[in-house]
């Protein structure tokens, strides 16, 4: 086995994270299964967490069934008002799930609520979706509100100054009228926190009702462009700004494929909405 603890060779990777990488399991729950004495690695069992390989130079199997690597995927969606965030419900209530496609299996990261519209991100990269929720990143997460009337100057200042949510007093980094129209006021709040629900129950903090809310920015990935129930995969460009702002180096990582498109393909679930590319980000209102 080429095993390696300490610091990284070129191509070695944590065997958890290579376990996630083939879609086995998450990273938590592979390292379960490492612990468990499920895992070899060319035909021997692995149990000590932190081992290293290079994927592309031994086998790995899960109990006796040889795992095989799959290329990262990275995909934008624009969910719709009424789906529920989440792989598979219970209940039998319609799921993001029926936004994306492809044979890969991708998960959302993050969540939006069943009323909430706008931008969400899937991918079967473990370490990416890792960064993107955990709070050390800290990435920008921007909303439009819609909201029948215009806030007075002392609303507006006390979410600015900060709405207190779980013990923790959330400080938007931004919060501001866009514009005025027959529709209502629509404002902007830019947040790094990731809590449950954030904008709403800041809203509901500062009696702010709600008419809509839509999610147009994480980070540097962006909705412009990909109309509602639509999805696309991010460009080599995204790819490389996403990686940046979370402080993840993939150079040489041979498990990493990224897009090469500049103006990606969009798709589109025929049951929301109507298709085609719009310029600038689209009007949450009109």
């Amino acid at each position: 086995m080429t095993e390696k603890r300490g610091e990284d060779l070129e191509g070695h990777e944590r065997l958890q994270r290579i376990l996630a990488a083939a879609g086995v399991a998450s990273r938590r729950k592979a390292e379960d299964l490492i612990r468990s004495g499920r895992v070899t690695v060319d035909g021997k069992v692995v149990t000590q967490l932190g081992s290293k390989f290079n994927p592309d130079r031994v086998t790995v199997r899960v109990d006796g069934r040889v795992i095989r690597r799959r290329p990262f995927r990275y995909v934008l969606v624009n969910k719709p008002s009424g789906l529920i965030t989440t792989t598979s419900d219970e209940r039998g209530r319609r799921t993001v799930m029926e936004l994306v496609s492809g044979t890969e299996r991708l998960y959302p990261v993050g969540r939006l609520d069943r009323k909430t519209e706008g931008l969400l991100l899937f991918t079967n990269d473990g370490d990416v979706a890792n960064r993107v929720m955990h709070p050390r990143y800290g990435l920008a997460k921007e909303y439009e509100i819609l909201t029948p009337q215009k806030p007075n100057d002392k609303t507006m200042q006390q979410v600015r100054s900060g709405i207190l949510l779980d013990g923790k007093t959330v400080v938007p980094e931004e919060f501001r009228v866009v514009r005025e129209s027959a529709e209502g006021v629509l404002l902007t709040i830019v947040v790094h926190e990731g809590l449950n629900r954030i904008v709403r129950r800041m809203m509901e903090a500062a009696s702010i009702p709600v008419t809509r809310l839509r999610r147009v920015r994480i980070g540097p990935l962006s909705l412009a462009g990909i109309p509602r129930g639509a999805h696309r995969e991010l460009t080599g460009g995204e790819l490389q700004s996403l990686l940046q702002a979370v402080h993840l180096d993939r150079d040489g990582d041979s498990a990493t494929t990224q897009p090469t498109a500049t103006r990606p393909r969009l798709s589109k679930t025929s049951s929301h909405g109507s298709s085609g590319t719009r310029s600038n980000r689209q009007p949450l209102v009109g």
